[in-house]
């Protein structure tokens, strides 16, 4: 059974608003520049696609980090914007990129100590706060986001570069067993911290490559992803209980293959396969390598037809680890609603190989989408969304 989308909302690097992002897509903007949290110069990868705008003041920041209170504004303004219901029967499903330790808050404490650990508190453990890894907690968000806006139904919290495809997937199946009513999911990240940039940067994900030298994805010599930041919501219900037409419909299913790095492209073959029917266009995975580019598009070309139109929303905004699914559904519901594609920016000399990746605007009569996503270790996501 499919979810019907009824409220969205979304921070990205290029903008806050679904909107805004559309316009700039179609625009050719790419979110992508030197690293603007801090001094990355000695880090493999000098650039990042980061939210311009700081999240608003909260009394949740003592417990919450900025990637967080970004989850907290989209979750509020999706179900406002849904006029969703509250209570009982609305849960509560949420992704994050997983537990990370921030290192900038353990810089400072860190900075003079010994190789023989001699004096640690006294050369700086003592200046961490005693609740500092309360901050990390992957479902704090979580927590908050249910308390303020009364969300008391079943729910869950997801970890992974997949996780808000995680958490779909969970909602979905929550709605189609009448577990619940409606599900607000909520999902977060960020790529582009040290913490991050340093992993991706040994695994060879990350571009190395300079602003001006920048290729896209599904481009000849493709060599690598711009690390991005984005948080998004969405509120849905189970098709069939709709008291209003919906944005779209969803339908989304996840997978892992053990692989260290990005999964295999059969993996993401086999999350896209349920979901080809009706496809008139696909949100490529975007992972900017001409290898994996390649395949992906043998084995999606195989599965919807080589002629179809290909763009690339995380080529634009930067790869959004555990909010790309979520991102991806809201932009292609708003493509399909407009009838018109955009092209992928920056694009200039197209690599060999089936689909189509687009280099200028489309039009298009499509009535669905596939968005595919996916991201270390081995894990992979589709969402099919549809419009009447």
């Amino acid at each position: 059974m499919s979810a019907a989308l009824m409220g969205y909302a979304l921070r990205t690097p290029l903008g806050g608003s679904a909107d805004t992002v559309v316009s700039r897509l179609f625009e050719g903007r790419r979110g992508p520049r030197e690293n603007a949290r801090f001094d990355a110069s000695a880090y493999a990868c000098r650039l990042a696609a980061t939210i311009e705008e700081a999240p608003r003041a909260s009394r949740h920041a003592r417990f919450v980090r900025r990637m967080g209170l970004y989850g907290m504004e989209a979750a509020a303004e999706a179900l406002a914007h849904a006029k969703g219901a509250k209570g009982d029967r609305v849960g509560l499903f949420s992704g994050v990129g997983g537990l990370r330790a921030h290192w900038d808050d353990m810089m400072h404490a860190f900075a003079r100590q010994q190789p023989d650990g001699a004096d640690a508190w006294e050369r700086g453990l003592k200046d961490i706060h005693p609740f500092w890894m309360l901050q990390h907690l992957s479902n704090n968000a979580h927590a908050l986001i249910a308390k303020d806006l009364g969300l008391r139904g079943e729910g869950a919290t997801f970890g992974g570069s997949n996780g808000g495809a995680q958490a779909l997937a969970a909602a979905e199946r929550a709605l189609a067993d009448g577990a619940i009513d409606a599900a607000l999911v909520v999902a977060y990240d960020s790529l582009s911290e040290p913490e991050t940039l340093v992993e991706l940067g040994a695994n060879g994900i990350a571009t190395t490559a300079p602003l001006a030298a920048l290729r896209a994805p599904y481009e000849a010599g493709a060599a690598g992803v711009v690390p991005g930041e984005a948080a998004a919501a969405l509120y849905l219900v189970a098709e069939g209980n709709e008291r209003e037409t919906p944005l779209a419909w969803l339908d989304v299913s996840d997978a892992a293959d053990g692989e260290q790095g990005v999964p295999q492209v059969a993996t993401l073959a086999r999350v896209a396969s349920p979901w080809r029917d009706g496809v008139g266009f696909i949100d490529g995975a975007a992972r900017a390598n001409e290898r994996f580019d390649r395949a992906e598009r043998e084995a999606l070309g195989a599965l919807v037809g080589g002629d179809t139109p290909l763009i690339a929303t995380l080529g634009a905004t930067g790869d959004l680890g555990a909010a790309s699914a979520l991102v991806q559904a809201i932009v292609c519901a708003k493509l399909l609603q407009a009838g018109e594609l955009p092209p992928i920016a920056g694009l200039a000399n197209v690599a060999d190989g089936p689909l189509r990746p687009l280099r200028a605007r489309e039009s298009t009569t499509a009535r669905a989408a596939l968005a595919l996503s996916c991201g270390a270790p081995g894990l992979a996501a589709a969402v099919r969304v549809r419009v009447g």
